[in-house]
């Protein structure tokens, strides 16, 4: 080896560690080196972590979207004994079936409906089974001084109909009294209410959350109407009294 190659050469030893004392007895050793998972783990902790989140998130929607799609919530409350008879509880049931019922239809005409079992309700005025809720259909029937309510065929009233049985028998509209339309409201709201009481069937129109709200809107909007009766006095209200809810 020349001079020049000695007086660059050099032998390089590894730098001691100082320890408290100042003593050099330790060479210093580089840090051990992480395992790549730790390492993208450490790096990708929050992203991982709101991921984590949101995927939950979403299976939580799609598995209530699911539930009520597929098999809707039904709510049964019973009041005393749950082995009591349903037709025993005298409207104290507040429910929905648990188990599906089977459904009494009464077809598309007339003749499909009488070969069903079904026929006319002037309180609903639609044919119904034989074995769906009557509720209130002769109080209806009787409310205009016990005589059916007057029905036309036409809207100038020139043909009339002389009792329910030809409204049900007629294939077209009729054309009645705004009296009867407000009647058919109230008696239908309380065949609604009575039936879901003791757990009874609902029919097409009971179940249909449109014709309720169109009658209760029927109501308030003729209840709205200026009239000196309504607005005299003659109703008395308590209110020392107290109530619960279950």
């Amino acid at each position: 080896m020349d001079k020049m190659d000695k007086a660059s050469s050099r032998d390089y030893q590894p730098v001691s560690r100082m320890d408290s004392d100042g003593d050099n007895d330790a060479p210093v050793t580089s840090r051990p080196q992480r395992p790549p998972f730790q390492s993208f783990l450490k790096r990708n902790l929050a992203a991982i972590t709101i991921t984590g989140l949101l995927l939950v998130m979403v299976l939580m929607a799609l598995a209530i979207i699911a539930a009520i799609t597929v098999e809707p919530f039904r709510i049964l409350v019973l009041k005393g004994s749950s082995s009591a008879d349903p037709a025993d509880l005298n409207g104290k049931r507040q429910c929905l079936p648990t188990t599906t019922r089977t459904t009494y239809a009464c077809g598309n005409s007339t003749a499909e409906a009488k070969a069903l079992g079904c026929d006319y309700d002037p309180l609903a005025g639609c044919w119904l089974h034989e074995k769906c809720p009557r509720d209130f259909t002769h109080e209806f029937a009787h409310f205009n001084d016990g005589k059916p309510f007057v029905y036309y065929y036409d809207e100038a009233a020139t043909r009339q109909m002389k009792d329910y049985d030809e409204v049900g028998r007629n294939p077209d509209f009729y054309w009645t009294s705004i009296r009867e339309h407000l009647v058919h409201c109230l008696y239908l709201l309380r065949r609604g209410h009575d039936v879901h009481m003791r757990g009874d069937r609902l029919d097409t129109m009971l179940g249909d959350l449109e014709h309720v709200d169109h009658c209760t809107d029927m109501l308030a909007n003729w209840l709205r109407r200026p009239d000196p009766v309504a607005e005299s006095i003659g109703t008395q209200g308590q209110t020392h009294c107290f109530m619960s809810c279950s």
